[in-house]
């Protein structure tokens, strides 16, 4: 039996290409082998209310504690779960983390404080406060664990780019890039880790991911194909292209979307009624307040439609119907937007991260250009509307992508290659 440590969100909502990626493998591990999901402590201790009220929900087994628990109300402490998972490890050969779970307390100044001496000791914490909850767990059973990396964790070269352009184009949290890998190398001590012996293997689901780590190479596995597309989507495909681009990614400042109207407003130099149709849920009411501001600004009420949140046939066949998707997106380890866009024939224009450089740099369908580079995206997206027709659709239909496509169409090619590791 393969015990999975996976967060219950990845079941309830849709946050990104790594949940997304959790819920096609353990799908399809469970009709290969035994599995049970043990749900995150640190998610127990937090979000005990929502787990408790979706157990029900969830497509597969769960250790009987987690029902305990949720009927007894009592209050737990971190070691307490752990403990109550041990009685349920018997059959258990290894422990699975398909998305490389860590958990931080930032609800307060004074926790990042407390987070902050933490990263000053060698220790390794297991509480709810801060824990890599499969590495926890896998101590605590004394099993091996495998984990699959999704993060892209930047340079600090990659971090000081970021500062620049967010500085420049107002957007988020400057220090992003620096938070993130201090926390993730720093605080949760991800390098320690993966050095413990315990630890059997760390898979990744593109090369370019690895790139800043520098972690243990025999422990490293690159999956390939790392992702896939469901091969359903390629009956949307389409030669009847209408004239406007597509913003296709969650609606928040690290998926670029406040790039996009200083895009937009150099497109409409050459082209005043270039159009943009963008859908999806903002992640903030204050960043979907400030985009707007942004576009009226700029003057662009006419050129950018939002669409709110639509179905999966909607949006798929608005984006095989675009010209070109613009993706000024700032985190991406692979880039499942790009993958279904080349599957429903629209090209890319993307910004360089070395996740999605690493997957797509092959192919003609994808440009890459400098972070934060707006005329260079500008440029690369006036080129292909300015393609004629025939030029335009060499472009994504010829040999190398349709090769591309069939190896990245099928989640149990991916699959099979994790289960390999497992076993």
């Amino acid at each position: 039996m393969i015990g999975i440590i996976l967060p219950i969100r990845t079941f309830l909502k849709f946050v990104g290409g790594g949940d997304v990626h959790s819920k096609e493998v353990i799908s399809r591990l469970a009709k290969k082998v035994d599995i049970i999901i043990f749900p995150p402590p640190s998610e127990i201790l937090n979000e005990r209310n929502e787990i408790c009220s979706s157990l029900d929900n969830i497509p597969f087994t769960s250790p009987e504690v987690v029902r305990k628990i949720c009927e007894s109300k009592e209050k737990l402490r971190y070691d307490d779960i752990l403990y109550e998972y041990s009685k349920d490890s018997n059959d258990i050969k290894i422990i699975y983390d398909p998305i490389t779970y860590i958990h931080l307390d930032m609800s307060s100044k004074l926790m990042k404080a407390k987070l902050f001496l933490r990263s000053l000791n060698k220790k390794i914490y297991c509480d709810e406060y801060l824990s890599f909850d499969a590495y926890c767990l896998s101590k605590r059973l004394n099993k091996p664990l495998v984990t699959t990396i999704h993060p892209e964790i930047r340079t600090y070269i990659e971090s000081l780019r970021f500062l620049h352009g967010s500085i420049k184009y107002k957007i988020g949290d400057p220090l992003f890039g620096f938070k993130n890998r201090y926390n993730f190398l720093n605080i949760a001590k991800f390098k320690r880790i993966v050095n413990d012996p315990i630890v059997r293997y760390i898979l990744s689901v593109s090369e370019g991911t690895l790139k800043s780590l520098n972690l243990k190479r025999e422990k490293i596995k690159v999956l390939d194909p790392g992702n896939a597309f469901d091969p359903k989507i390629l009956q949307y495909r389409t030669k009847n292209k209408e004239d406007y681009l597509v913003f296709w990614a969650r609606l928040y400042y690290l998926k670029g979307i406040f790039e996009v109207p200083y895009i937009l407003k150099e497109l409409t130099r050459e082209n005043a009624d270039i159009k943009l149709l963008m859908f999806g849920k903002f992640f903030d009411n204050n960043e979907k307040e400030k985009f707007f501001s942004l576009v009226k600004k700029l003057n662009l009420e006419k050129n950018v439609e939002w669409l709110g949140f639509i179905s999966d046939e909607e949006k798929y066949k608005i984006v095989s119907k675009a010209k070109a998707l613009i993706y000024p997106s700032h985190v991406d380890s692979f880039s499942l937007v790009i993958l279904e866009s080349l599957a429903l024939g629209t090209p890319v224009i993307a910004y360089d991260l070395p996740g999605p450089r690493s997957v797509y740099k092959d192919l003609g369908a994808v440009k890459f250009v400098r972070e934060f580079d707006v005329k260079s995206m500008v440029t690369e997206t006036l080129n292909i509307l300015r393609m004629k027709d025939e030029d335009y659709f060499n472009l994504i239909y010829n040999e190398s992508t349709s090769k591309f496509l069939e190896k990245y169409s099928s989640w149990d090619k991916v699959t099979d290659q994790i289960l390999n590791y497992l076993l």
